[in-house]
């Protein structure tokens, strides 16, 4: 199955630069990026995508399963990247966009110059994790609106909670955006996301893991047990929850901008 992203070029002027794709989250959009990507477009070509019903890509039920998986959005990256003739790119994952960039190096290493999962994990869910998707999706039918509301407040930092309702409000209003069957195609297809954690170890091209002191999502000490079992894999952590992206952006692009610089911390 193919699907068309929503893309955005940044820095057109550089054709031959080295290019850096953002694959965003669960609930967002490519704008989540925007700050850092003010910033890293004056080097680099940034390409944005944004996912299906997320954003400017719509959600086309018929074209559409009611599983949307990690392969079936890797599936369509890779067309993507063939038909725009992209060889080679570092490739940053927020959340689920981790997920998706795992599945693409499973199948296309070759396309990697390096990977950051950010606040994501290589992992398929615990099965507590699972039992939370499969009895959200009753509140999510009959009431989406407070299911954001309670996704979206765990998301940040609980330390610095109120100092971000400017934030929340803008991510609530995406959320909102988002086709409710696209949402469940997504938590399904998250749901029996494969184990990926091989993927750290078989693959030569550097791998940078930043992880969240704060993040309630992914326990930052599973993360950074797992970052160690991986080959030319390391690992830094910042005082955020899981939302980095729009908690401490320029703090992330530092550690992105090391990161592409010297290809490993």
């Amino acid at each position: 199955m193919s699907i068309l992203f929503h893309t955005k070029l940044l820095n057109k002027k550089h054709k031959n630069g080295l290019t850096i794709i953002f694959l965003h989250g669960f609930m967002e959009n490519m704008n989540i990026w925007n700050e850092i990507v003010n910033i890293l477009s004056i080097e680099y070509n940034i390409i944005l995508i944004d996912f299906p019903g997320h954003g400017k890509t719509p959600f086309v039920e018929k074209q559409i399963p009611q599983i949307l998986t990690m392969e079936n959005l890797s599936y369509s990256l890779e067309l993507y990247l063939k038909n725009n003739n992209i060889t080679k790119a570092f490739f940053i994952g927020h959340s689920m966009g981790g997920y998706v960039a795992l599945a693409l190096a499973e199948k296309y290493p070759e396309r990697f110059l390096g990977l950051c999962l950010l606040h994501s994990t290589a992992n398929s869910d615990s099965e507590e994790k699972k039992k939370y998707r499969i009895n959200s999706i009753p509140m999510i039918i009959n009431n989406y609106s407070l299911f954001v509301t309670r996704s979206i407040e765990k998301l940040f930092n609980f330390n610095k909670f109120h100092s971000f309702k400017k934030e929340i409000n803008y991510l609530t209003k995406i959320a909102l955006s988002i086709p409710i069957n696209c949402i469940l195609a997504m938590i399904r297809g998250m749901f029996i996301r494969k184990d990926r954690r091989h993927v750290l170890q078989n693959t030569t091209f550097p791998k940078l893991y930043i992880i969240g002191s704060y993040d309630s999502i992914l326990k930052k000490e599973l993360l950074i047990e797992e970052s160690k079992i991986g080959y030319n894999t390391c690992y830094k952590e910042i005082p955020t929850g899981h939302l980095g992206p729009i908690e401490n952006p320029k703090y992330i692009v530092q550690i992105l901008q090391n990161f592409i610089y010297n290809k490993i911390l």
